[in-house]
């Protein structure tokens, strides 16, 4: 068994034993996306699958989870992996992670004493989201997540004018934000292509 093979079916394993048992779960679905994040980086996903979302339902599938939960999971594991450890992150579990992805994603740096909160098995989830909205003065989240499944491989020259129409689009007026994070950023852009182009094909095909 190659060692792409050996992971994907380690995965599985382990998603199934998080689906049949959810004691330990917060610290679980944290090891769990360690171990999708490896899937990802080292592209084994390519092994069975057309693409990572299509690699994601299955697992989704096994975990009882959705895949955009799945997605926050490893997403919060790669994000804060420069911050953590896999230890502290395994303490601190799933879903203290995904609140303080999101912080460090709004703010770019975590002060010292929301990193410690996070690590404090006394604090509550809770309270840890309380301390984030006051401490950065980040907005409550509203709205759904969104997952576009647009993860794709691209050729130099599709990168080449994706790269360059985000470009444009931040350069529109109204401008993008440099000073918001990375994902509002691209939120920002996404809605300036789908106004643009409505407004340029509304009706079109109906």
């Amino acid at each position: 068994m190659s060692e792409a093979e050996s992971l994907l079916k380690s995965v599985n394993i382990r998603a199934a034993e998080l689906a049949d048992n959810e004691k330990n779960s917060e610290s679980g679905y944290v090891s769990l996306g360690w171990m999708m994040l490896e899937v990802a980086e080292m592209g084994y996903w390519h092994v069975r699958y057309d693409s990572f979302t299509e690699y994601l339902k299955t697992v989704a599938q096994i975990s009882k989870r959705s895949v955009p939960q799945l997605r926050q999971y490893f997403l919060a594991v790669r994000d804060l992996s420069s911050t953590f450890g896999s230890v502290d992150l395994e303490r601190m579990g799933i879903s203290k992670a995904v609140k303080l992805r999101q912080a460090k994603d709004y703010a770019n740096i975590l002060p010292q004493n929301i990193v410690d909160a996070a690590l404090d098995s006394t604090v509550s989830v809770k309270d840890l989201r309380k301390l984030i909205a006051i401490e950065l003065k980040m907005p409550e989240d509203k709205g759904d997540h969104m997952d576009l499944e647009c993860e794709f491989m691209v050729s130099p020259e599709q990168r080449a004018l994706i790269t360059q129409a985000i470009d444009v689009a931040m350069h529109t007026e109204p401008l993008t934000k440099s000073t918001i994070s990375k994902s509002q950023q691209m939120l920002d852009v996404i809605t300036k292509f789908a106004m643009e182009f409505l407004s340029s094909h509304s009706g079109d095909g109906q």
